[in-house]
């Protein structure tokens, strides 16, 4: 998940974009969509935010959880969130930038990033993660010429939250996109590629 201030300047080569929470409706819908989600799963949240995705995957669904999140502000919320619902014990948030975390272990990713971010992470994902993993994407597609083969489920929401005025929100944005690492890596995602237009 990812806000309204920058987590780092933008424009950065590392720069992934402002913070922004993933809407509690949204999150309870990803975590369904990824599932079924059980204790033996490993879940990592790339821009965590406040940590939401995470605590409720340890609440619902048992799995274990990592949060990164380059924020200090939001690092310290996301820890305090997962201690106050009882599962720091299976919870980790780290301070640091979601570009160069070691993700290995991971058996599902949440990405809630715009364009520009999924492309920076998407030879990453592919290159780090097991076969069979599971990378998870709200609102934005990682790369159609990269990604679009191993797209295996999409999914719009009617809506994420209600409005002060009465009413849902009833944004065309609620989109959930949900790939699978395939068991051959591709080409293009091998250390050193360079990002190029083929991944717009």
């Amino acid at each position: 998940a990812r806000a309204p201030r920058p987590a780092m300047p933008p424009g950065g080569a590392d720069y992934l974009g402002p913070i922004s929470a993933t809407p509690m409706k949204m999150v309870t819908e990803m975590l369904a969509f990824a599932g079924p989600l059980s204790s033996s799963d490993v879940v990592y949240d790339l821009g965590c935010n406040d940590g939401r995705v995470l605590v409720e995957a340890a609440r619902a669904h048992g799995c274990a959880g990592v949060g990164v999140e380059i924020d200090a502000r939001a690092v310290a919320k996301a820890r305090q969130m997962a201690k106050d619902a009882g599962v720091d014990a299976l919870v980790k948030i780290v301070r640091g930038n979601a570009v160069k975390a070691a993700i290995r272990d991971a058996t599902v990713v949440f990405v809630y990033l715009l364009p520009a971010g999924n492309r920076k992470i998407a030879r990453k994902l592919m290159r780090e993660l097991a076969p069979g993993a599971i990378v998870m994407t709200y609102v934005f597609k990682l790369p159609e010429a990269w990604w679009g083969p191993w797209l295996v489920a999409s999914e719009a929401a009617a809506s994420t939250r209600a409005r002060a005025a009465g009413g849902v929100d009833a944004s065309a944005y609620n989109k959930l996109f949900k790939y699978v690492v395939p068991e051959t890596k591709p080409a293009w995602c091998r250390e050193g590629e360079e990002e190029g237009e083929e991944g717009e």
